[in-house]
């Protein structure tokens, strides 16, 4: 089984038949019916009513989206923290400030922003007034 297989199969579902699916995935309706039916082979259940309209997945079908989505979710989350790797050491950021809001805002306001960028290096720079 590949991930391409959890697509097609999530794709059938969120679009109600092979049809729309096929279209979505810019491919065409035989090939898919087919990788379809060669999952539901390789796993040993019928995943999909195929007598219903719009199609409605069986209960071990119901079962398989769920964890269908959650595997897709994790990887493209896994690449995205991966893809992460290469850009820290390239993407640095300076905040500028006086001494004085080391003792208001200051703290809480950069913790904030590591928080939500955890990918950039942040340059903190002790600056005069005037500067």
């Amino acid at each position: 089984m590949e991930l391409r297989h959890l697509r097609y199969f999530v794709t059938v579902v969120r679009e109600g038949g092979f049809t729309r699916a096929a279209e979505k995935l810019h491919m065409a309706q035989p090939p898919l019916s087919r990788q379809i039916q060669q999952l539901e082979e390789q796993l040993g259940v019928v995943l999909l009513d195929r007598q219903s309209r719009p199609l409605q997945p069986t209960e071990a079908g119901r079962f398989f989206y769920e964890q269908a989505l959650n595997v897709l979710e994790r990887v493209a989350a896994v690449v995205a923290m991966t893809k992460r790797f290469g850009h820290v050491e390239r993407r640095r950021f300076g905040i500028g400030f006086v001494g004085s809001t080391l003792y208001g805002a200051l703290p809480n306001l950069f913790r904030r922003f590591r928080v939500a960028f955890p990918e950039l290096m942040v340059e903190l720079l002790e600056l005069s007034s005037i500067e």
